[in-house]
């Protein structure tokens, strides 16, 4: 009596179109000689069973609304003599409110002698309404997501239309026959790996990753297992996939720009302290600490403008950046100064005059002309260096390195003040 239309049978309500609220298809296995009642985590959550410590069955029981009690009785015996019994009956949740679930008969266990011991069933959330009259298995046929049941071996036991129309294979050439036998294509593939991880574990699994039959598509297939079947679900996520990955790339765009500097580009005074924080605590502290300013930038804004003030900033922050390599950090913490963490992977402690020999190419290198519309300016920069003592930390290094670039910038005996000048033809 597969296929039995029971909208009929719907009191009080009468039901005439239906649709899924959501794509979400869960799996039960009634073993009949015991009673009991299996499902899978989408099943429990359709009939509301939550974090409900009682078996299965118990909550089914007390979920079904007793008007259509005997819808049950009648799927039973036609699921018992069958497969694709269905029909729609209603629930009450734990908070009063019905819910309407689809039920459909899609494999039938048998004993030796031949009465049926285990009866699998699909099941998934409707909601009625008025309209044109629609056969119910259209529903679990129509959903978003293709649908299967392979048994412990591999056997094809069901498929839904939308696998069909996935693979581009009919029933009659799937169900009864091996996965691998069916769809070479899945031998060695991740339904494997899901096939055996929902065995082994006894529950949900999914994955994400290129779908075998239909190029450039992702899926999501998700595998669960009730009582030695494994429910496997699968969807079309490309779409969603891509825009998840265009969203992380704007925010991790965003997230880089809030970290740099908006005039320089190189790393603002939060991002340098947070860089150098965490590698000292992956590494070591910094070998030493350079505390960098321009000299007498004040005046070049006063005399040139703010704009050529900017453009000396950008300048100076690409020739710095120039000089440094994968062992160091560079940022600027505000106005015309910036700091230089040098870090060194091997001998973190050790005592060299690196630090004052990029000291001084930092400061060669900010001597070369700076192009403005119709002329050119040369600048110097005061640095301060601060060693890695050994007991030091890295709010003391900073505060040496800072006294040291006041002691150097004091102890100029005369700093000329930057005067543009044309530039030769």
């Amino acid at each position: 009596m597969g296929d039995r239309h029971r909208e009929d049978h719907l009191a009080p309500d009468h039901v005439s179109s239906i649709e899924t609220p959501n794509a979400s298809i869960g799996i039960t296995r009634y073993f009949i000689d015991t009673g009991r009642l299996e499902w899978d985590a989408r099943a429990a959550d359709i009939f509301d069973a939550g974090l409900d410590p009682r078996p299965a069955i118990e909550i089914w029981h007390e979920r079904v609304h007793p008007e259509d009690a005997h819808l049950l009785v009648q799927l039973y015996e036609d699921a018992s003599a069958d497969v694709g019994a269905e029909c729609i009956y209603r629930v009450v949740l734990s908070d009063g409110t019905v819910r309407h679930i689809l039920t459909r008969s899609v494999a039938v266990e048998t004993a030796p002698d031949g009465h049926p011991t285990v009866l699998t069933g699909v099941v998934s959330q409707v909601r009625p309404h008025i309209g044109t009259s629609e056969r119910l298995g259209t529903v679990l046929d129509s959903v978003s997501l293709g649908f299967a049941i392979l048994d412990r071996d591999m056997i094809i036991r069901y498929v839904n239309t939308q696998t069909e129309r996935h693979l581009g294979i009919g029933r009659d050439q799937l169900i009864g026959r091996h996965l691998h036998d069916a769809l070479p294509a899945t031998q060695g593939s991740y339904f494997d790996d899901l096939h055996r991880d929902a065995l082994l574990t006894r529950g949900e699994v999914s994955i994400e990753g290129p779908a075998l039959f239909r190029p450039d598509t992702i899926m999501e297939v998700t595998a669960n297992y009730v009582e030695d079947v494994v429910a496997v679900s699968f969807r079309n996520v490309t779409d969603a996939v891509h825009r998840a990955t265009r969203l992380l790339d704007a925010y991790r765009e965003l997230l880089a720009k809030s970290r740099l500097d908006d005039l320089t580009g190189v790393l603002n005074r939060s991002a340098l302290f947070e860089r150098i924080e965490r590698v000292s605590a992956e590494i070591s502290l910094p070998t030493a600490i350079l505390f960098i300013d321009v000299d007498n930038f004040k005046t070049i804004n006063d005399t040139h403008g703010h704009l050529v003030g900017d453009h000396v900033l950008r300048i100076t922050a690409a020739r710095l950046a120039d000089l440094c390599n994968s062992n160091t950090v560079l940022g600027r913490i505000g106005g015309d100064e910036f700091v230089i963490a040098m870090f060194d992977d091997d001998e973190p402690l050790k005592t060299t005059n690196e630090p004052e020999q990029l000291s001084r190419r930092l400061r060669r290198a900010a001597r070369a002309p700076i192009d403005l519309n119709d002329s050119t300016l040369s600048i110097e920069l005061s640095v301060g260096i601060a060693h890695n003592a050994g007991e030091s930390t890295l709010e003391d290094m900073l505060t040496r390195a800072d006294l040291a670039l006041y002691e150097h910038k004091t102890n100029i005996s005369h700093i000329d003040v930057p005067r543009p000048t044309k530039p030769q033809h």
